[in-house]
């Protein structure tokens, strides 16, 4: 097999060859297309006529550099020419006076008056011809050098990644500690009930009384939910989404967007800005103030979930998009183990989902809604915890109105949650929504061909959002009269 290195100089090479071969033969037809242009224009001049200084021009008294200069135009100047003395001197007026100027730095075109009367193709006419063409011609060699820029800056791609990797695990290392204080302080008790110890009737209690007790907690920690959700759902989510569209403009996936072919890059590239960063992006940003104003009412977390590459790509990628780059359609993929439950999982430690990685990471915010701490769960749902395919807890969860397992794995040491789903209900669902992807392999962000799903714009998600949202309102209701 060819290295990929190798594959690469030699396609390079051969685009090389290809844009030069294009660029010679452009250039000579544009050459001649001047010069019929040019020659069009010098036979088709009637006397008088108007001449245009193409430079700084000196006006003298007699056809020749020898005579005195009596006076100047400036460029863009114009003076009246009655007529030619030879191949490179014409006669003037100038200041009312007849005087003499070079040919060589005047571009000739008819009278005002006269331009009207002339037959079909004026010097003018051709001229402002000439003009265009030679403005489109610059304007489509520098589309072409762009785009042979473009290609020599994509080696230098993964350096640029690992840079914005770094700056942003420098900046968010705060509020990843936020992120942290906000689960902790939302029910401060859980940490105590890692393991199940009273019986169910002392757990229905406790389950009760907690739940009133989120209450102060949950006002309490509005300021810090709200500048959680801001930091990771506006300016994490929309800074990474505007790099993976800036990739798709620059550096296409999809030949139907100029992928593998310059003339195509280049005749694509407004349209490759209107569809990434006028429209997805703009999507993009109602879609973080949207989830951001939803974080505020239903607490959401920063989780973590490992998976492989290619998994992690297919899940994340946008189905209005079809199928992804590897033919596969986006599916959160349920635990091999399901040791606390059937269902997809989160960790709230990076190296917990290390641990489950085959080489990506997914970082989520998760709403993770009504939450079952398996600690205080019935006796029997917490003891088929920690074996294969604990699908009692999976039930009772579902039946009960709990939508997440929170375990505390204790031959491993560490938290879990398990998002009871047996039918990938939550595939596309508004509680799980990808931030970004990170590569193991190369600690850099991972790159999404065309960009994440836009997880907001489904008539399921709307639903499901309003259904959460008045379940939430009844279980406040509830917990107000237990609690009088």
């Amino acid at each position: 097999m060819v290295p990929a290195q190798s594959v690469g100089e030699k396609r390079l090479m051969e685009w090389k060859i290809c844009v030069d071969s294009s660029i010679r033969r452009i250039a000579c037809l544009w050459g001649m297309l001047f010069l019929v242009a040019w020659a069009s224009v010098r036979a088709g001049v009637e006397w008088p006529c108007v001449g245009t200084a193409t430079a700084t021009l000196n006006v003298r008294s007699g056809p020749g550099t020898n005579y005195a200069r009596v006076g100047q135009l400036a460029r863009g100047e114009r003076v009246k020419v009655l007529g030619s003395v030879d191949a490179h001197w014409v006669l003037v007026e100038y200041r009312s006076q007849k005087r003499y100027a070079s040919s060589d730095y005047l571009r000739l075109s008819p009278m005002p008056e006269e331009g009207a009367r002339k037959s079909g193709g004026s010097s003018s006419l051709w001229w402002d011809i000439l003009e265009i063409g030679l403005a489109c011609f610059t304007i489509y060699i520098g589309l072409v050098i762009l785009y042979m820029v473009f290609n020599l800056l994509m080696r230098v791609y993964v350096v640029v990644a690992r840079c914005l990797t770094i700056v942003y695990n420098l900046v968010s290392f705060l509020f990843f500690i936020l992120n942290a204080l906000q689960r902790y302080l939302a029910k401060p008790w859980f940490v105590f009930f890692k393991k199940n110890r009273f019986d169910d009737q002392a757990n229905e209690t406790l389950r009760q009384v907690f739940e009133v007790l989120k209450v102060p907690f949950y006002v309490l920690l509005a300021p810090l939910r709200l500048a959680n959700a801001v930091f990771f759902n506006i300016l994490v989510h929309c800074t990474f989404e505007m790099f993976n569209y800036l990739m798709e403009v620059l550096f296409p996936t999809s030949s139907d967007e100029g992928e593998g072919s310059w003339w195509r890059w280049a005749l694509l590239l407004p349209w490759r800005v209107i569809k990434y960063f006028l429209w997805h992006g703009t999507l993009t940003l109602v879609e973080s103030v949207t989830w951001t104003l939803v974080d505020f009412v239903l607490p959401a977390q920063t989780l973590f979930h490992g998976t492989a590459y290619d998994a992690a790509d297919s899940i994340v990628a946008s189905p209005g998009r079809g199928l992804d780059r590897y033919g596969d359609i986006g599916v959160w993929m349920v635990g091999g183990g399901n040791y606390a439950g059937n269902g997809i999982y989160f960790a709230p430690a990076r190296s917990t989902a290390v641990h489950y990685s085959a080489g990506s990471m997914i970082v989520c915010r998760v709403t993770l809604g009504r939450t079952l701490d398996l600690g205080l769960a019935p006796r029997f749902v917490y003891e088929a915890c920690g074996h294969p395919d604990a699908l009692a807890a999976t039930d009772w969860g579902l039946k009960n109105g709990f939508v997440t397992g929170e375990w505390w794995r204790s031959d491993a040491g560490w938290w879990e949650y398990c998002m009871y789903d047996w039918q990938n209900r939550y595939n596309f669902s508004w509680r799980i929504r990808p931030l970004y992807v990170l590569s193991l392999e190369t600690g850099n962000i991972q790159r999404i061909p065309g960009g994440m799903c836009h997880w907001l714009f489904r008539r399921m998600v709307v639903g499901d959002i309003w259904v959460s949202l008045k379940g939430w309102m009844e279980r406040m209701k509830a917990i107000g009269k237990l609690g009088k």
